[in-house]
């Protein structure tokens, strides 16, 4: 599989909220671990039987914190996706 290229990552202010308070996550730190120049670990699509094809892509913060990212595309020429969630990752994921 072709790597995706992840060039903008939307995050709503809503999700840069819950991700905040839900999470411990910033927006800074998805955007560290999946949008480019990063060099995430690793990516694979997913279908969700409600909410549709999605991109999981593993990478790592600026502060070395591996995160699991759920992205949504908007529009794959140009790089663009729409954050979903993030987690940070467990260590099996991690694996």
């Amino acid at each position: 599989m072709e790597r995706p290229y992840i060039g903008h990552v939307e995050i709503s202010g809503k999700m840069a909220e819950k991700l905040i308070t839900r999470r411990g996550l910033t927006r800074d730190d998805v955007r560290d671990a999946c949008q480019a120049p990063s060099r995430y670990r690793r990516a694979a699509w997913h279908v969700h039987p409600e909410c549709g094809r999605r991109l999981i892509v593993f990478g790592s913060t600026s502060s070395g914190t591996l995160i699991k990212v759920i992205l949504q595309p908007v529009d794959q020429r140009d790089g663009t996706w729409r954050l979903r969630t993030a987690v940070v990752a467990t260590r099996r994921e991690g694996a």
